[in-house]
């Protein structure tokens, strides 16, 4: 009986995920050994870029700016996470009432290179003329990856907050005053373009903090004036492996099929009807696992807005990214 090859995984306990991590859906000839314990995205997504796992969900716009300072990784079109950021984005309606309040004033986030905020500062650019250097930004969590010096000084949090601790600080800090927006994780797909999720209830743990755009239509048509649609967290596989199993990347983008074909036996009804309803005002499954032009588009944006941003130097070529086409 010959020796499968054992593949390591970093994974999210996300339903599209699920088939995998019990197992009901493999690739022949591989044992998928996906790690039991479920941390937080933040940090699984700083295991992987700093050694762990073979195969390894992880932050998007990290995984460009480590690809660019030369990290043997690549990326599979599998996308877990992905959804409208401008729910992100708080404030504290006693302190700011217009985005346009938000030039020379203190704006905080959870990580400054998190995908989040980088899609979060993107939009603030392109929809509203804020540029990154227009505010003073403070810090309340650990980076996941930096590779740059950045073009704004960064007030932090020493030591800072465990992953995971990062909100609550920004949502005191709103509430008193001490920032005037915030940009914090939370509300992906269905969430991001119709409200709910638990962002909102935690963040107003403290009086008056709630997300400054809210307008479900609004939010929609900007998706589709632009064929942006942010993409948070993809798939990622070592170099290494890929030159040892070539025939691997297109097995694994395979397999996530699979296991986002069943999916829905892992969800409530309400998380099936969601997405549902993504699908329905999108008219295309943003999961597909494809890299149609929306994802190219996608992208190239979530690039270009971090060489605004400073986080990264130049636009990479997607091509020689993204293996595992199927």
């Amino acid at each position: 009986m010959a020796t499968k090859t054992r593949i390591t995984l970093g994974l999210p306990d996300h339903p599209r995920c699920q088939a995998i991590i019990d197992g009901t859906v493999g690739i022949q000839g591989y044992e998928l050994a996906v790690d039991p314990n479920f941390v937080s995205s933040g940090e699984r997504h700083y295991k992987y870029l700093h050694g762990e796992w073979d195969v390894g969900e992880v932050s998007a716009a990290s995984l460009l700016r480590a690809i660019e300072k030369a990290a043997p990784l690549l990326a599979i079109p599998v996308f877990f996470e992905r959804g409208p950021r401008q729910r992100n984005i708080y404030h504290c309606e006693k302190y700011l009432t217009h985005p346009s309040e938000l030039k020379g004033k203190q704006f905080g986030c959870f990580r400054y290179g998190a995908t989040a905020v980088v899609w979060a500062r993107g939009y603030l650019l392109d929809a509203h003329g804020i540029k990154t250097t227009d505010m003073q930004w403070f810090v309340s969590g650990r980076e996941v990856f930096i590779g740059h010096e950045l073009p704004v000084k960064v007030q932090r949090i020493e030591p800072p907050p465990p992953f995971g601790g990062e909100k609550l600080v920004l949502s005191k800090m709103l509430s008193e005053g001490e920032l005037h927006g915030a940009v914090v994780p939370g509300d992906n797909g269905y969430a991001g373009f119709f409200g709910g999720g638990e962002t909102p209830p935690m963040m107003a743990a403290y009086p008056g903090v709630r997300p400054l755009f809210e307008d479900n239509q609004e939010i929609i048509d900007y998706v589709k004036k632009t064929g942006i649609n942010p993409i948070m967290h993809v798939l990622s596989i070592r170099k290494e492996v890929v030159e040892r199993h070539p025939d691997f990347p297109a097995k694994l983008t395979r397999a996530f099929m699979e296991a986002r074909d069943v999916s829905t036996q892992y969800m409530p009804a309400e998380e099936i009807a969601g997405y549902q309803k993504e699908r329905d005002v999108l008219g295309e499954d943003p999961y597909s696992y494809v890299m149609g032009e929306n994802e190219k588009r996608t992208l190239v944006a979530m690039n270009r807005y971090q060489v605004e941003q400073g986080l990264m130097k130049s636009m990479l070529p997607l091509d020689d990214l993204f293996i595992g086409h199927v």
